[in-house]
């Protein structure tokens, strides 16, 4: 069966965030950009997606790579730039573990709450190795978290069906919640869609294992990585503290 990741438009339309949070978020990275005395300079976006911040941030006057697995949405990420007036480095590969032959970033950021689907433990210090190798020294990592107050899940279930309309058709959208596995601390989610577009009918199934994170267990995991520490937790919005009310949240290590 399809992935929604073979569809950006229709991604876009079911998961993106308004555009208006991103402008927050983007401003955020900036600001703790500023903070390092960081105006311009290098940045790498990871799962990058259809790169929404990182045509903002080259907008900006920032030189962005954006590295995802999905072919189709790295060509979309290409359409959207040319139209924005951008250009982006843009690289097919793995996010666990890359190798980039480039000169070093100033910053990397891991944005839609994407870092909670490397689950394993080993894979999840492959991938701070792989960023640390590619970063310049003192550089920052800023990481976009799940806050997932409700913890690793026990029932079966169905939620979130809606009807997203488009010019041309329509999309249907539920999600099925399985048990999780509260040894692994993940939960097991499968996101459906049935995608209407014109006389054509599409449906995917994406299939995601999502590790059950807080501040807490995040803090830990930084302190058994070599070469990184914790900065701090922070509002998406603000750069405030307080994020207890918050449905995500950064996380910057460096």
């Amino acid at each position: 069966m399809s992935s929604i990741y073979d569809f950006p438009d229709i991604y876009e339309a079911v998961l993106q965030r308004p555009s208006e949070g991103i402008e927050a978020e983007v401003s955020s990275i900036r600001r703790l950009l500023a903070d390092r005395g960081i105006t311009e300079g290098r940045i790498l976006e990871l799962a990058c997606g259809t790169c929404p911040h990182g045509i903002r941030l080259a907008r900006q006057g920032f030189s962005v790579t954006g590295i995802d697995r999905s072919r189709q949405m790295l060509d979309a990420a290409r359409q959207r730039a040319a139209l924005a007036g951008v250009e982006l480095d843009l690289v097919e590969g793995d996010i666990v573990d890359f190798s980039l032959e480039t000169a070093p970033f100033d910053c990397a950021i891991f944005m839609f709450e994407t870092f909670p689907l490397i689950t394993e433990y080993d894979d999840i210090v492959r991938h701070f190795r792989a960023v640390r190798r590619h970063l310049r020294q003192r550089g920052i990592y800023i990481i976009d978290t799940d806050a997932h107050r409700h913890g690793v899940g026990t029932s079966c279930g169905i939620w979130g069906q809606k009807t997203v309309p488009l010019e041309n058709g329509s999309i249907e959208v539920w999600h099925e919640d399985f048990p999780g596995d509260r040894v692994r601390g993940t939960n097991r989610l499968v996101m459906h869609c049935r995608i209407r577009l014109g006389t054509a009918l599409h449906e995917t199934a994406d299939e995601w294992k999502i590790r059950v994170d807080s501040p807490w267990n995040l803090a830990v995991l930084v302190k058994s990585l070599p070469d990184w520490s914790l900065t701090g937790f922070f509002s998406w919005r603000d750069l405030s503290k307080e994020i207890a009310k918050e449905a995500h949240y950064f996380m910057v290590v460096e």
